[in-house]
């Protein structure tokens, strides 16, 4: 039911946001919404509250966001809550952000590094990946200090990994498969 729910909603909401097109306008707003929600124990008791009236609910919202979200996103959680939909929230976004990702070929790629990359960097890898991909690429620097050297980069499912750590690991296997014959060891 789960994806049901979030795929009627996030449809909607994505014609909604073609019809007045500003897709990624929405989504910056939900988006920012979602994580204030995440962040804040009192807005994400508020909104998933069973025992709190929906009018409660969208008047505390209304108070809180008219000045803050766009009028769709604000008329869209309302009708979330009138219809008890709110605790698909999750879903919902996610569906909806691939919607727009797909419409406006938008590829996430995190980039993985022993250390924070200067956006000098990032820059020069974004330019690299457009022109290799076609898409307009966004990228998401973490840092893992355990692979030591080298980036590892995660484009959907798939993993570039050029890592030291990656590395070592093959070069350990390669050592490995060697019989102890060859190494003269008796």
């Amino acid at each position: 039911m789960r994806n049901e729910v979030a795929s009627k909603y996030s449809r909607a909401l994505f014609e909604l946001g073609k019809d007045h097109d500003n897709l990624l306008n929405l989504k910056s707003d939900l988006d920012e919404f979602w994580q204030l929600v995440l962040e804040n124990e009192d807005l994400n008791e508020l909104l998933f509250h069973q025992r709190i009236m929906p009018e409660d609910k969208k008047r505390t919202l209304d108070k809180i966001f008219a000045d803050e979200l766009n009028q769709d996103i604000l008329n869209f959680l309302f009708i979330l809550i009138d219809k008890r939909r709110e605790f698909f929230l999750e879903s919902i976004i996610k569906e909806f952000n691939s919607l727009v990702d797909d419409a406006e070929s938008i590829l996430h790629v995190e980039v993985t590094s022993a250390v924070e990359l200067k956006s000098s960097i990032l820059d020069k890898l974004k330019a690299k990946l457009d022109s290799l991909l076609d898409y307009n690429i966004q990228i998401e620097n973490k840092v893992d200090e355990e692979i030591i050297a080298g980036i590892v980069l995660k484009i959907e499912d798939y993993i570039i990994d050029g890592s030291l750590r990656n590395e070592l690991s093959s070069l350990k296997q390669k050592l490995k498969a060697i019989p102890v014959s060859k190494l003269g060891v008796n």
